[in-house]
């Protein structure tokens, strides 16, 4: 722990920082698009360095791949232009570290109860935004950490709209069991708010913005239709759970299809990103608290 917790506060500083809107245009601001890659270059790799070392976990071959991977990520958008074959290939380096689990090769943590592989994460989230946000210019919709009155009132909507359907499927797929957590309410309770922030502002907040904030936009600009666009997305969106476990995964990928469907419609009504989080949030709080 005592070379976990400086290289968590660094990392949260970071990606906090991702979120509000005055320090993207701070980065914004800067003239080269190279400098701003380069920051977002070697704040990738400091949490890294700072665990490792004070661990003694350091390996040359995964600090090698982690400077690879952050730099294409980080350069991606300084150095080629603003396109839509390009975008693709943005999306694919950006989706393929997520669904190969390669964190988990370069985050070794001394203790197994440690998932030391969540820096990675939240690296990589947070260069994807800076990335997409700023390098690319590319615009989302409404972005950011917590949702308006009116974002939380569509997305528990949506949730209590397709929360049903979802745990149906789920449940006649056989991917989930009525299992609900046990214990003292206060636990309980203190569980399911900590998963439902963690899922809002990690998860909820990456997956979001890359598949209705990126794709599903993508989209409905160039073929003009809602339906595709949802569609599409949403499809796009259940492929990528067919790693979820053991690949293919198709049952998850079937329920995430589902969720994909429910959060795509909440993205197209409110043209903002917090909507879809707080719908995404409230299905997997409610996943992790009743089922197994």
């Amino acid at each position: 722990m005592t070379a976990a917790l400086p290289a968590f506060l660094v990392e949260a500083v970071f990606y906090l920082a991702s979120g509000f809107e005055n320090t993207l245009s701070w980065f914004g601001a800067i003239n080269s698009r190279r400098a701003q890659a380069g920051m977002l270059w070697i704040s990738a790799l400091l949490p890294y360095l700072i665990f490792s070392f004070a661990s003694g976990t350091f390996q040359r071959n995964a600090f090698y791949l982690l400077t690879f991977l952050a730099g294409m990520l980080s350069f991606w958008y300084a150095v080629l232009p603003r396109r839509f074959a390009y975008d693709l290939g943005f999306l694919v380096i950006a989706a393929a570290p997520v669904i190969t689990r390669v964190f988990q090769r370069i985050y070794r943590s001394p203790d197994d109860h440690l998932r030391i592989d969540v820096l990675g994460h939240l690296m990589w989230i947070r260069i994807g935004i800076a990335a997409l946000l700023v390098l690319r210019g590319w615009d989302p919709g409404a972005f950011s950490f917590w949702p308006t009155r009116d974002e939380w009132r569509t997305g528990i909507l949506y949730y209590l709209l397709f929360v049903v359907p979802i745990i149906a499927v789920a449940l006649g797929l056989h991917d989930a069991r009525f299992d609900p957590m046990r214990g003292e309410w206060w636990r309980i309770g203190g569980i399911a708010l900590g998963t439902f922030f963690g899922i809002l502002w990690v998860v909820a907040l990456g997956e979001e913005l890359f598949f209705r904030g990126v794709i599903e936009r993508a989209l409905l600009n160039r073929l003009g239709s809602s339906f595709l666009a949802v569609a599409l997305s949403s499809l796009l969106f259940g492929v990528a759970h067919l790693w979820f476990h053991a690949y293919p995964d198709w049952r998850r990928a079937i329920v995430a299809t589902v969720l994909g469907v429910a959060c795509g419609l909440v993205y197209l009504r409110t043209d903002s990103i917090r909507a879809p989080m707080v719908t995404h949030a409230f299905v997997v709080t409610t996943w992790r608290m009743f089922f197994r």
